[in-house]
């Protein structure tokens, strides 16, 4: 992936997909300053999810995690905007009841572990989630910010 710091990776979680909320939080993303460059929806499997989580294995909230992010359709946004810390902080705290009135947490989380959105906290983690959900970058991505879409022809 290219070194572009102001691409950053959220992913909208099944609690808040089921709850009707992809609407409002890309809005208030794109408010934020954040560009949406690509998008694709998902159910995980069992296998995938715990690819995507790989980082948390072992830890106590690990098992929960997987089954909770396989209970239902999920959606990842790649976005060009401000950077990784500047979208950590506006989406608020991990646990709804501790994040910023307003944040996207404290509008449409329901727990802990159903916080309505993941995002990458560091550069080698926004590599490892964005390629899981964007490998196949001319069908997903508006932009090639991965720098490896160059020969593929975008157009079927």
């Amino acid at each position: 992936m290219a070194a572009d710091r102001n691409v950053t990776f959220l992913m909208i979680k099944p609690n808040a997909v089921e709850d009707g909320h992809i609407g409002d939080i890309i809005a208030a993303l794109e408010r934020g300053g954040f560009e949406i460059i690509g998008a694709a929806s998902r159910r995980l499997s069992d296998g995938e999810a715990r690819r995507l989580y790989d980082v948390h294995e072992g830890k106590e909230f690990y098992e929960p995690l997987v089954t909770f992010v396989t209970s239902g359709m999920v959606v990842g946004l790649l976005m060009l905007g401000p950077g990784i810390e500047e979208l950590r902080a506006f989406i608020g705290k991990t646990d709804p009841a501790e994040a910023r009135e307003g944040s996207i947490r404290a509008l449409y989380g329901r727990s802990l572990r159903e916080n309505a959105v993941h995002a990458s906290d560091s550069w080698e983690r926004l590599e490892h989630e964005a390629k899981f959900f964007f490998g196949d970058c001319p069908r997903t991505l508006t932009q090639d910010v991965f720098g490896e879409c160059e020969d593929v022809d975008r157009e079927d």
